[in-house]
Parts: C-alpha cells; sequence; structure tokens
C-alpha cells in the first residue's frame, strides 16, 4: 500500500541560533512521500537567510516548501495559514524553528496514527535540552500510552500532552474554520477540537528534542504574556461552530460552555500578574473552589 503524503510544518520565528539544528532534523526524515514547509513569520533576525542557505541545493527526497510571511501574523494566523492552505498532507506533523526531530519521527507518528482507533491526534515523548542543546531530562509517561477524551476534560481529570512534534489529521483540522486571528496559540486549541471528536492519544515514544529557553512561549513568562480572552474566545467560538452544525448536542455544549469558563478563570490564576503576595498566596484554593462550583453544578444537571 502506497504511504500517505505526510507534511512536516516547521513553524520559526527569531530562531536564528537554533534553526539550522531543526532543519536537520526534518531533513533527515526516514518518511516518504513527505514536504518539508519551513514557515517564517517575519522574522527581524536572520532566521530566514540561515533557513534559505541550510536548503540550498538539498537533493534529498523530500519536497522543500518555503514560506516567509510579509508581516508577522502571530501564532495563531501562521499556524492556519499552513495548515489550511499550503499543505496538501493527509497528515500535519508540526515542530517550532528550535526543536529537533529523531530521524525515524515522522515514521513512527504514521505508523501510531494509523493505527488509532479515532485517528484524530497523536502527541509523543522527548527529550527537554537547553539552549545549547544539551540533554535536561526525559519528558515520558509511567505507561506507554493514554487516550484522552472529551469526558475527561468534562470531569476534570489531567490530559496528557505534549505538543512539539505532534501529529494532526488533515482530516480532523477540516472540521473546523481557521483559528481567529487573535488567537495565540494552536497548542490547547488541538487539543481541544480532538477531545470535540472523539480524543486524541498520548504515546510513550521518544521522537523529538524540545528545547528550553527564555524566549519559549510556553515558559511561564511566554505564557503570561497570551491573551487568555483570545484562546477562550476560540474556544467558544469551535464548540459553537460544531453545534451550529449539529455535530453537538446542546445539553453537551451547554456543559462545554461552562467548563471553559472555569479555565478561563484557572488561566487567570496561573498567569494573570497579581499586585500583592497575598493574592498569590490565595490563588490554589480559589482554583479549588471554582473546581467545586463546576463540579456541583454538573452534577446537579445530571
Amino acid at each position: 500500500m502506497k504511504n500517505k503524503l505526510v507534511s512536516y510544518c516547521l513553524f520559526t520565528y527569531n530562531q536564528e541560533e537554533y534553526i539550522e539544528h531543526a532543519i536537520a532534523g526534518a531533513l533527515s526524515q526516514t518518511y516518504t512521500p513527505l514536504e518539508i514547509i519551513i514557515s517564517d513569520d517575519c522574522s527581524k533576525d536572520s532566521t530566514y537567510k540561515i533557513i534559505e542557505e541550510t536548503v540550498q541545493g538539498y537533493k534529498g527526497p523530500h519536497t522543500i516548501v518555503l514560506n516567509r510571511n510579509s508581516k508577522n501574523l502571530g501564532l495563531g494566523d501562521h499556524v492556519s495559514k499552513i495548515l489550511y492552505d499550503t499543505a496538501k498532507g493527509d497528515y500535519l506533523l508540526t515542530c517550532a524553528g528550535d526543536d529537533i526531530s529523531k530521524p525515524n519521527h515522522v515514521l513512527e507518528a504514521v505508523k501510531v496514527i494509523e493505527n488509532d482507533a479515532i485517528g484524530n491526534m497523536v502527541d509523543f515523548s522527548g527529550e527537554i535540552i537547553d539552549e545549547n542543546g544539551v540533554f535536561v531530562k526525559k519528558i515520558e509517561l509511567p505507561y506507554q500510552e493514554k487516550f484522552n477524551t472529551l469526558e475527561d476534560y468534562l470531569n476534570l481529570k489531567k490530559i496528557e500532552l505534549f505538543a512539539p512534534g505532534r501529529i494532526v489529521s488533515k482530516k480532523m483540522l477540516n472540521h473546523f474554520e481557521p483559528l481567529t486571528k487573535k488567537c495565540p496559540t494552536e497548542d490547547t486549541v488541538l487539543v481541544l477540537r480532538s477531545l470535540l471528536l472523539g480524543g486524541f492519544t498520548r504515546v510513550n515514544k521518544d521522537l523529538v528534542s524540545y528545547r528550553k529557553h527564555m524566549n519559549n512561549i510556553s515558559s511561564k513568562g511566554g505564557l503570561s504574556k497570551l491573551s487568555n480572552l483570545a484562546i477562550i474566545a476560540q474556544y467558544i467560538k469551535d464548540v459553537l461552530f460544531l453545534f451550529e452544525t449539529n455535530m453537538l448536542d446542546e445539553e453537551t455544549a451547554s456543559i462545554l460552555l461552562k467548563r471553559i469558563n472555569l479555565e478561563y478563570k484557572i488561566r487567570f490564576l496561573s498567569f494573570g500578574k497579581r499586585k500583592y503576595k497575598l493574592q498569590n498566596l490565595t490563588r490554589p484554593l480559589l482554583k479549588r473552589v471554582y473546581k467545586i462550583k463546576f463540579k456541583l453544578i454538573t452534577n446537579n444537571k445530571n
């Protein structure tokens, strides 16, 4: 049977120190057919120049597609442009310009998602490296795999996710409209979308090196700069879109909106700035109170 086309989507922005290693990881992939899309969001440094120099003269088996946005779109809009308008693959694998894929990354990812019961999205494990590429620690599960469900999300159970190097089905993605221009992240948006359409799997396979440094969006400092309201607005938009297209019933949609409201409150507590130390000390207690209130409301409805 002929292999399906996979789009390896490498998103870059001001990563001149790391991009060459990220591209090397992409080009090393053993899976074919593979299109490698390297897309730069109008970097202010020499990232794009390094991209052009690194892939110049490449004669391997993979198709190389380069894109440079004429203006900075922001992460959500940038990701939407590539995943919806550029990528041609049946499966989309996403990495940042400071991540490094192992040569078997795509091959193993395709094996897992094609054998997955739902086939929406699969997250993998990996390792953390520092800004110099030095190993820090493993990111792994105490079990081989876990299937995350919408019921887990509604019951406030932990959702096992790890965004670097995840693989997403284009079929799943096409159930939704592109991300809004203000949405500052695709990570948890794709998680919720997968849960809404049946769930997603997290597998304990070490396939990618995730580089941690001061400019990571996923660092606590980076997350505190993201607009929580824009993220929550995207969640609500996706739930209402499925409701309007009869893919979600009214009762489920109503509970989901309450759950998303809870998430907004928790995000505000986790990443919002506080002026007084006492406010920091009360965060854990407030989170517990919000969760108890949500459980009481949803249990009474049942």
